[in-house]
């Protein structure tokens, strides 16, 4: 009689345990494989944002204000603010291959009034980075607009958005701000040297392509344990919100460098989910830099800045 070739108990279980080491060595591998890519692709996003600045600026000769707004007063806070709210980022759209979009949006109306409500929730991939899962759109508190999410943001300087929505101090503020028409000439520190826009996660703060919402305010995610995206007030995620104009602008300094904002939680701030503990940052000349925690915070602060007059050399 012929015997029976067949794996035995001992056998199965090898090669269960020889198969489970194999994907624990792969796994990690993938997962650097796909945020390396997913990187790559959030830093092609900021270059085509940026090429749109640029064409902007030669159009204009300016670059897009910060957000529009009736509050003309540069000293007043955005708590103040009248609307329309549009930000920079919408401004952009007819650089972007979004003419369709630009063109349904009536600028001098509020961002949630009529059928810019509908624009409003337009989710644009030129906006969004593939490694931030969160991309759905918003409600923003505390009033019923319903916004796109976005993971860029314009940089507002070294200061606090809230007390420099206006631009009130020419030597430390950044190229947008409320009202903002800065030129090649105003980055006097050098395009080069100076930070545009950065990311913005959804587990640290919400953030918007299209504006300032008027009323509205920006929570601050990381200020509660665990962070908890979308989750409904009260709660301390709301005690630290600023208002309207952290959805769309950040800021930086020594205190407040890439991704190590907590405990601190002030929403407008750069942050996000790349590995590293970094954030890509797109600079004045186009360029992208990928800037982490280690950075020398007074070096960072002064990138932050368009006139501060600081140097920046060894970054």
């Amino acid at each position: 009689m012929r015997s029976r070739q067949a794996f035995t108990l001992i056998e199965l279980l090898v090669v269960i345990a020889i198969s489970a080491i194999l994907m624990g060595l792969l796994l990690p591998a993938v997962q650097k494989v796909r945020e390396a890519a997913a990187r790559m692709k959030c830093a092609n996003n900021l270059k085509q944002i940026g090429l749109a600045l640029h064409n902007y600026h030669d159009a204009n000769r300016y670059f897009a204000p910060g957000y529009i707004d009736g509050n003309s007063n540069s000293a007043s806070t955005p708590d103040r603010d009248v609307g329309p709210g549009w930000g920079w980022a919408a401004f952009l759209l007819p650089y972007l291959e979004q003419g369709n979009l630009f063109n349904q949006i009536d600028f001098n109306k509020g961002i949630g009034t009529g059928g810019n409500a509908i624009a409003a929730q337009q989710p644009l991939t030129i906006f969004q980075c593939p490694s931030d899962p969160l991309q759905q759109s918003f409600t923003v508190w505390p009033t019923n607009v319903v916004v796109a999410h976005s993971n860029y943001v314009g940089c507002n300087g070294s200061q606090e958005c809230f007390v420099n929505a206006g631009g009130a101090n020419p030597a430390n503020n950044g190229v947008f701000y409320r009202n903002s028409r800065n030129n090649f000439a105003s980055v006097s520190d050098g395009l080069s040297g100076t930070i545009f826009v950065g990311e913005r996660s959804s587990n640290h703060a919400p953030a918007t392509w299209t504006g300032a919402v008027t009323g509205g305010r920006c929570p601050a995610w990381r200020a509660a344990q665990p962070p908890a995206p979308y989750s409904p007030p009260p709660g301390v995620a709301y005690d630290n919100a600023d208002f309207n104009e952290a959805l769309i602008l950040a800021h930086g300094n020594a205190t407040h460098i890439p991704n190590v904002d907590f405990p601190i939680s002030d929403p407008d701030v750069f942050y996000s989910m790349h590995a590293g503990q970094g954030a890509n940052f797109l600079f004045g000349d186009g360029s992208l830099h990928f800037l982490t925690s280690g950075i020398d915070p007074k070096t960072y602060q002064g990138l932050c800045t368009i006139a501060g007059g600081e140097s920046a050399a060894n970054w």
